[in-house]
């Protein structure tokens, strides 16, 4: 029998409530990791009257969330069946674990069976354009209800600035794009400093090594570091030294993740450092499935790799994580810090040593809040702003800064646009205008300074 922690009572009675509205918009609950997103899964599909397709992004994580349900119904769940070419199973039952990819093309057997309800785990993977698998399926089933879960609901979203430069920001799910927002609304957010603070997550201590990052070189859509400047980087800084030399001096460590540049460097590391092995993308699946066993049993003390184990991979016993890149993106330096946070008897703390200036780009994730103002947005230590700015601009607004634009809109609200000026609509109230067509006046018009109070009027309308 699972108890829920005192954090999880009430997540999961928003997830279950959210299946029982009648007209729901497409949602996410926001989770830290370590918080336990397949307890969720199993509880909602447990709760569940109607029929229910529960998607995950691999193998791994449908297996897992699939026992969990199990679990919860004390090997009893009757009503569950698995979906998925992975699993050589393609079973339909009431609750239902899928993968995307198997189930792609029957959205209209779905919807003849008679599902309604999808809750999405790891939310923030799928595309969700109408065009990509998951728009197709959405589209094909009819599916009315559609609840997301993820640890960092955020997209990635290319601008052009006034010169036609490309330029890229890290926007929530929730915040609108050209080609709109799927998930509308945020019904209920854990925090991470919840996690710290009840004690479940692990003690994290970081290490920051000095770091010249003069060579880092954006790429073309300035949403992260080229993989050519982040190796210069790698070399300038001695970061192949450091990282022996920090395995060395830490000899207590004895589950630890090493994140490199390239995959030729994880063997090399492989080769060279004793007690490790290496783990990259086209390896042959039982041999990688042979290191992780390896290494959860302690045959393995160091795992080398280049960014395969940033999500996905859950064991507790992770005592040190030795970042050797630099990443610009903050999605993927949570998920990789978030393998060393879960608890484990035989640790008493993990520790994060920092070769590549992230920590000091991005700061600690234990100060990771989301918080709801006019919008959605995400912060981090200091109050430094993590969202809805372009990439190269992290860690130059804050918390202040966002007030002070914030008390700058409403002043200008007040001024806001009742009438709609032009158009079909000539002369009726903004509010009353159909809203579907004023998101495609959002998307579709030029907005230059001249309509600027319009163009908030109407995006104050959407809220």
């Amino acid at each position: 029998m699972i108890t829920l922690r005192q954090n999880q009572i009430e997540p999961v009675q928003k997830a279950i409530d959210f299946f029982k509205e009648k007209k729901p918009r497409p949602s996410l609950i926001v989770l830290p990791t370590a918080w336990g997103k397949s307890i969720l899964t199993a509880y909602v599909a447990k709760n569940s009257t109607d029929k229910l397709l529960v998607l995950q992004p691999s193998k791994e994580l449908l297996e897992q969330n699939y026992s969990k349900y199990q679990v919860l119904c004390g090997g009893m769940a009757m009503n569950s069946a698995i979906y998925s070419a992975s699993f050589n199973r393609k079973e339909i039952a009431q609750i239902t674990y899928a993968t995307i990819g198997s189930i792609k093309s029957c959205g209209q057997k779905f919807k003849e069976m008679g599902f309604t309800k999808m809750l999405i785990d790891e939310a923030h993977l799928y595309p969700r354009e109408a065009d990509s698998m998951l728009g197709t399926f959405l589209s094909d089933s009819g599916i009315t209800h559609v609840l997301g879960i993820t640890a960092t609901p955020l997209k990635l979203q290319t601008n052009y600035d006034m010169y036609g430069s490309r330029y890229s920001k890290l926007v929530m799910l929730t915040s609108r794009s050209k080609k709109g927002n799927f998930y509308k609304d945020i019904i209920c957010v854990g925090q991470v400093q919840e996690m710290v603070e009840y004690g479940y997550w692990s003690k994290l201590r970081y290490e920051s090594v000095s770091f010249d990052g003069s060579l880092l070189v954006y790429n073309t859509s300035k949403s992260e570091f080229t993989e050519e400047s982040v190796k210069a980087a790698y070399n300038a800084n001695n970061i192949n030294n450091g990282i022996i030399d920090a395995l060395d001096r830490n000899k207590d460590r004895k589950h630890i993740l090493v994140f490199v540049p390239s995959v030729r460097e994880a063997i090399a590391f492989a080769k060279r450092y004793g007690n490790s092995a290496v783990i990259y993308g086209d390896m042959d699946k039982k041999e990688r499935a042979k290191v992780i066993a390896d290494f959860r049993q302690g045959r393995i003390r160091t795992i080398f790799n280049v960014r395969v184990l940033s999500t996905g991979f859950d064991y507790t016993g992770i005592d040190c994580i030795i970042l050797g890149i630099s990443t610009a993106s903050i999605a993927l330096y949570y998920q990789v810090i978030g393998r060393a946070t879960r608890i484990d008897p035989c640790k008493d703390d993990a520790l994060i040593i920092d070769f590549g200036g992230n920590v000091d780009r991005f700061g600690r994730v234990e100060d990771i809040v989301f918080e709801k103002g006019t919008i959605w947005r995400m912060f981090g230590t200091g109050g430094r702003l993590l969202s809805g700015i372009p990439v190269t601009d992290i860690g130059k607004i804050t918390h202040t800064d966002v007030s002070r634009i914030e008390h700058k809109r409403a002043e200008e609200r007040k001024k806001a646009v009742e009438l709609m000026p032009f158009g079909k609509y000539k002369g009726e109230k903004i509010v009353s205008i159909p809203r579907g067509y004023r998101e495609w006046c959002l998307q579709n018009f030029e907005w230059g300074t001249d309509k600027r109070q319009l163009k908030q009027s109407l995006i104050d309308s959407l809220q």
